[in-house]
């Protein structure tokens, strides 16, 4: 019971040591990253750490498989070295002793990971969208020259002819709603845009003609009018997807925990090394081997139904592996 707590110990140890500096490492160079483009006046400076922060999840959907299956070597590695590997042996701690107490942590985070890749991850990825959306939006918005027409995107076509600060005069502005194939138009005396993650638009005494079917308009008047970006037509677009990639996140969400408990059938048997070589001699012939794993795996993230054939092919392919590893280990023991 001691034994198995110690080895158990050692495992989350590891895990969550290298997790945190693989962490920190994403973390700043993602950081880096979205300053750089702060920088350029493409987002705004004060939202760069809440998509980084947002982006976490995404980021274990690596790491943590990673981390587990490092911490097996190196635990496994740091007790032959030290000879407590003989005296747990002599003490019944058998491969299948090992592969029994693998199961639990192997458990715990391939659970931890479905719920990251099928709930909380796909989620935020969808949020992270639509604040660049946003953004992307208010840039657009603060490079505005009055007296002429500008295509903010493929939804938005505005006109002003005045601009103070961040306020326009005299605005017309069309939104169009590609999926119903409908217009709205909007005209006011002032507009301002709201700097916040909400993406705000205001419009002051003004007109709005919304397009109810093809040529049959209903006009409304108001003296404040407040639109949010999120909910004009681009952000349909981010709806539908999350409605298209809900089976993709499934499977996905099934691969990754599947390779997460497959792992500790490929780690354990590369752990097995000649008795001349050093404690650390498996690490990079190991993670390159589980590297292409997750490689081939991350191939398929994203994309559409048609590949998951591939995924099959890439999983039973490291099935196969995993069990001449096996073979090839117990017989090495007999």
């Amino acid at each position: 019971m001691i034994l198995n707590r110690y080895f158990l110990k050692a495992i989350f140890s590891y895990t969550a040591t290298i997790s945190v500096i693989f962490i920190l490492i994403i973390v700043s160079s993602r950081s880096i990253q979205y300053l750089e483009q702060a920088s350029r006046g493409e987002i705004n400076p004060e939202v760069v750490f809440s998509i980084v922060f947002m982006r976490i999840p995404e980021f274990l959907e690596l790491i943590l498989p990673i981390s587990f299956f490092l911490s097996i070597i190196l635990t496994i590695g740091k007790l032959r070295s030290e000879g407590e590997f003989v005296v747990m042996e002599q003490s019944g701690f058998s491969s299948n002793k090992i592969y029994s107490l693998l199961a639990l942590p192997a458990l715990f985070i391939s659970t931890l990971l479905f719920l990251l890749s099928f709930t909380l991850g796909p989620n935020l990825d969808l949020k992270v969208d639509s604040l660049l959306e946003t953004e992307s939006l208010e840039t657009s918005f603060n490079s505005l020259s009055p007296g002429k027409f500008h295509k903010l995107n493929d939804s938005y076509l505005m006109y002003s002819k005045g601009k103070q600060g961040k306020e326009l005069y005299d605005i017309f502005l069309v939104v169009k709603d590609k999926e119903k194939e409908l217009n709205t138009f909007i005209v006011a005396e002032k507009f301002n845009l709201i700097n916040s993650s909400s993406g705000g638009l205001i419009f002051e005494e003004g007109y709005s003609y919304s397009e109810i079917e093809p040529s049959n308009f209903m006009s409304v008047k108001f003296q404040r009018l407040t639109l949010n970006i999120n909910a004009m037509p681009e952000s349909n677009f981010l709806e539908k997807l999350k409605e298209d990639n809900s089976l993709n996140s499934l499977i996905w969400a099934f691969s990754i925990s599947f390779m997460t408990l497959l792992s500790i059938f490929i780690a354990l048997p590369l752990c097995e090394r000649s008795p001349r070589k050093g404690k650390y001699s498996r690490i990079l012939p190991s993670l390159l081997i589980f590297s292409t794993y997750i490689g081939l795996l991350m191939s398929f993230k994203g994309e559409e139904m048609d590949n998951v054939a591939y995924l099959l092919f890439v999983h039973l392919a490291f099935i196969i592996f995993s069990a001449l590893l096996n073979f090839h280990m117990h017989k090495a023991l007999k």
